[in-house]
């Protein structure tokens, strides 16, 4: 009991003993980041004993003092301190540590002064100097300020103004169809006439934050250029149509300092859009402190502005040729229905084709029976009067370019067709909506054309058919005469 009773002791008298002449405070001012123009700003302070087990208690209060450079004005703090500015000066900051120092508590909690950055201050290199004191451990009428940590009462820590910086970065350049820069070339496809394309444009911040909100992109598409929709966006952008149609706005709250943001959006080129271009689409940033330059069209080089010249292409339009007409057998037998006859055609055009519709003008007589096959699937039906010459109308989904298709017709010559012939089929392919039968009317007329197919069919007419299914008098004996 007598010897716990003279540790008690002696902890009691380490507690309450003086601070000594020689005994140190370590003033650390740290982090101290690069002042950005025209953003908040903030840098923090420790302040602790230069020996914890010195055996010395460093009583309160804790004088911190700061002067902030120039154009950085004091907007609050952060910590378990207490600091406050005089009426009417920003710069002169003061703040208050209430509590002791000592082997349990050797350090302080961490303090965070808060500012904000003028837009115009100039570039180039800045110090932020600090003080600490207390009644013990008071300043010297000429403190040396040295590196942080310091153990001199104060502190002087080197850093620099930069101007802050939203821009125009590039227009997806990662994409591999573009060039890099805020001013770039489409190396990709020309934009053709009739489609729907992408527009991607990047964006970095350095310096703004949250508070400079919000951000503003303004795109001015060319005439032919028409924005249809948000694809993507990191962070979150809305875009909109203005006033005049050609320009897109697109906003995002903040981008954060050393942030990088994109947007995609689809557009939609007019069949009229001027070819082969180059067009030109502009665009700017801007956000609360920095303005959008108006001369972005002439002068796309500044800062904030952009410029991509896109090339533009005439559309790529299906052509229909007809490739052939083939019929198995050779000859008809007039009275039996017989093998296929295979209307053939190609789209030999850059762009796929739409719905088609196919004409097939029969001779006289001829009657369709239905499809044996088609590529694509075909829909067909017979129009007109088998004895003047029935026309077989055929929907079909269009070809890829380069495709072929073909339509495999059943048919029955019937026995008052033309026999021997040889009697004509005639096919015509149309891509036009809606469709007409004066294109097959022209075939007829000149199947030669390269939308028109021709074939001719040789018929037999059997001598069965003169006297009935039995065919009595078909004996070679009896003269043919087809009535």
């Amino acid at each position: 009991m007598r010897r716990l009773s003279a540790v008690f002791l002696a902890l009691l008298a380490l507690c309450a003993a003086p601070a000594a002449a020689a005994a140190g405070l370590r003033l650390t001012v740290w982090p101290v980041p690069t002042i950005y123009s025209g953003t908040t700003y903030s840098f923090g302070v420790g302040i602790e004993k230069e020996d914890r087990n010195d055996g010395i208690v460093h009583h309160a209060p804790f004088t911190f003092r700061t002067t902030l450079p120039p154009g950085v004005e004091y907007t609050g703090w952060n910590g378990g301190w207490t600091c406050s500015t005089p009426p009417g000066n920003l710069r002169d900051v003061t703040c208050v540590y209430l509590t002791d120092l000592h082997l349990w508590i050797p350090g302080s909690s961490s303090l965070q002064i808060n500012a904000k950055v003028a837009p115009n201050v100039t570039p180039g290199p800045i110090s932020v100097v600090a003080t600490l004191e207390s009644s013990e451990v008071p300043l010297p009428p000429t403190p040396v300020c040295g590196a942080s940590p310091s153990l001199t009462g104060c502190v002087s820590v080197a850093t620099s103004y930069v101007q802050s910086q939203i821009r125009i970065n590039d227009w997806g350049y990662n994409n591999g169809t573009v060039t890099n820069g805020p001013v770039a070339v489409w190396t990709g496809a020309p934009f053709e006439a009739g489609t729907q394309n992408m527009l991607v444009v990047g964006v970095s911040n350095s310096g703004y934050g949250p508070t400079n909100t919000p951000v503003t992109v303004n795109l001015d598409l060319p005439i032919g250029f028409v924005y249809s929709g948000l694809v993507a966006a990191n962070p979150g952008f809305n875009c909109a149509t203005q006033t005049p149609v050609t320009r897109v706005r697109c906003t995002t709250p903040y981008m954060i300092d050393q942030g990088y943001g994109f947007f995609s959006l689809r557009i939609d080129v007019a069949l009229n859009v001027a070819v082969p271009g180059p067009l030109y689409v502009h665009a700017s940033v801007a956000n609360d402190v920095q303005a959008a330059p108006t001369d972005c069209v002439t002068t796309p080089l500044q800062a904030g502005c952009g410029r991509l010249q896109i090339p533009t292409r005439a559309p790529r339009v299906p052509t229909l040729v007809g490739d052939s007409i083939t019929h198995a057998p050779a000859t008809f037998t007039l009275g039996q229905e017989a093998g296929p006859v295979v209307v053939s055609y190609r789209n030999v055009g850059e762009g796929n084709a739409g719905a088609t519709t196919v004409y097939v003008q029969l001779p006289p007589y001829f009657e369709y029976r239905g499809l044996f096959s088609a590529s694509p699937a075909a829909t067909c039906i017979s129009q007109g009067q088998v004895a003047a010459g029935a026309v077989v109308v055929c929907q079909t989904s269009g070809l890829l370019s380069g495709g072929l298709g073909w339509i495999s017709l059943r048919l029955l010559p019937h026995a008052q067709a033309a026999s021997p012939g040889p009697l004509p089929v005639v096919a015509a392919f149309d891509l036009a909506v809606p469709s007409s039968t004066a294109i097959l009317q022209s075939c007829v007329a000149n199947p030669a054309q390269s939308f028109c197919a021709r074939d001719t069919i040789t018929t037999f007419f059997p001598c069965a058919l003169q006297h009935g299914d039995e065919g009595i008098f078909c004996d070679g004996f009896q003269p043919f005469v087809r009535p």
